[in-house]
């Protein structure tokens, strides 16, 4: 039995362990870097203010900027929505709705001479009761001066995507009320605005086939489009030669993996004899499109094998790379090359346009699209944070710094994570930490256009004012 002495030694150095570990785990949760120190209002949004759960995009075509966010409309606002044309006539849908709204108020007396037709009839049901209840969507443009013009709005609780052919002429504003459903091999359609003079003046185009479920879709010229479609025969390749009108597709399987028929086969038979080691298994596919030029875009797809929940993630199988040269009149030319290197997942949410650098993150690892050669280049990783290795949850990537924000593990985090954002100047041979406070991070716009600061969104004095925060 030990004596009293050992007992106090050992309680001693249980003591020094017990502090020395609550220290690492307070030294981890104490945020690293500071605020940026310098921040000036630029600019301002020339319209109502946008809501502060508002996920807001702003695109580039050129020198014209168009931003997108969402609007929960009160009464305060209709005087600055009138400003801009209300779009919701123009799209069948919405406008049936309108129509039938109406008659209701009418019927009811709450509005009497534009029951019969007179008048903004979307503008008129806005003043009306439905003016506390209406989510818009907001598309403001600017052209580099600092000031944000409320170009048009339209209504919709799940938001619009902006899709610009190069140089944004055409733009295509797809909102979130479903045209078709899709028939024979055309994927569905949603009800979708177009503009010819950067989002000036939007007209309904009742013929464009775009949005959900359609993935990665791009223009490589303003009649050639091209994205992926997850379909019940399987991921498709869809093409388009006459400005997203009708689409050609090609299963992509039969192209890329001709050999996957006695490949699943044979994993079927070794999936069924290792049951009992690892359970169930399955065999997925993987899958990316990226444009190159006016005429060729470049993809790539991944095997794996897939165990249950709670093993090690999927097991890389094989990665081919296709490449596809399009022509008019004639169907896509695909050259497969396989074994190629492991290559990042591609961003769902990322909209691409033909003449843009190409950036993925994995983990940690920041790689860059060599279109020339067809292959990832590996630029950089995320830094340790306070001893912990970090992975990357979003990036901008500017001509003059890249950002990025990282989460890691920290000692006590439970489910928490500890966030960070790190710049670089140098395309990420060394990182500086920053902090951001919590309405800086709401209202983040992501690099402004020479890439030398952060913009963010902040509201003053009932306007919706744009602050830039130099990265030095």
């Amino acid at each position: 039995m030990p004596g009293p002495k050992t007992i106090r030694l050992v309680a001693a150095g249980l003591a020094v362990l017990s502090a020395a570990v609550l220290a690492r785990g307070i030294y981890q949760i104490i945020p690293m870097g500071d605020p940026l120190p310098r921040s000036e209002v630029v600019g301002e949004l020339n319209g109502p203010a946008l809501a502060s759960y508002s996920r807001v995009a702003i695109q580039r075509f050129g020198e014209r900027q168009l931003l997108t966010g969402q609007l929960l409309v009160t009464a305060k606002d209709i005087e600055g929505l009138a400003q801009a044309p209300v779009l919701d006539t123009q799209v069948p849908a919405l406008k049936e709705r309108l129509q039938k709204q109406r008659v209701r108020l009418a019927q009811a007396g709450a509005i009497t001479t534009l029951a019969h037709g007179q008048g903004d009839l979307a503008l008129t049901m806005l003043q009306t009761g439905r003016s506390t209840t209406d989510t818009r969507n907001l598309i403001y443009g600017g052209r580099g001066t600092g000031v944000f013009e409320l170009l048009a709005s339209i209504s919709g609780d799940t938001g619009v995507t902006l899709i610009g052919a190069p140089g944004g002429e055409p733009l295509y504003l797809i909102t979130s009320t479903l045209r078709s459903p899709g028939e024979g091999d055309q994927p569905a359609a949603w009800d979708t605005l177009r503009s010819d003079d950067l989002g000036a003046t939007w007209t309904y185009d009742p013929d464009v086939t775009l949005g959900v479920p359609q993935l990665h879709t791009a223009f490589l010229t303003d009649r050639l489009a091209i994205a992926l479609e997850n379909h019940e025969s399987g991921v498709r390749l869809l093409h388009s030669c006459d400005g997203a009108k009708r689409w050609s597709a090609t299963l992509l399987k039969e192209q890329v993996w001709p050999d996957s028929a006695a490949f699943e086969r044979k994993f079927a038979e070794t999936a069924e004899r290792d049951r009992k080691a690892y359970g169930p298994e399955q065999l997925g596919y993987g899958w990316s499109l990226y444009p190159l030029d006016d005429t060729r875009a470049v993809g790539w797809s991944w095997r794996t094998r897939v165990r249950p929940e709670g093993q090690d993630g999927p097991e890389l199988i094989e990665t081919r790379r296709f490449e596809v040269q399009f022509q008019e009149g004639a169907s896509p030319a695909f050259r497969i090359t396989p074994d190629v290197t492991r290559v990042p997942t591609q961003d769902t949410h990322a909209l691409l346009t033909r003449d843009q650098p190409v950036f993925e993150t994995e983990g940690d690892a920041i790689y860059q699209l060599d279109k020339t050669g067809m292959s990832w280049v590996k630029r950089s990783r995320s830094p340790d944070v306070r001893g912990a290795a970090s992975w990357i949850g979003q990036a901008w990537f500017g001509r003059n710094a890249w950002v990025i924000k990282t989460y890691a593990e920290q000692l006590f985090s439970g489910n928490e994570y500890t966030k960070t954002y790190f710049y670089s100047r140098d395309k990420g041979r060394s990182w500086r930490p920053f902090q951001l406070s919590h309405e800086q991070e709401r209202g983040l716009l992501g690099l402004d256009q020479t890439g030398d600061a952060l913009l963010s969104l902040a509201e003053r004095n009932g306007k919706t004012v744009i602050q830039r925060y130099p990265l030095d």
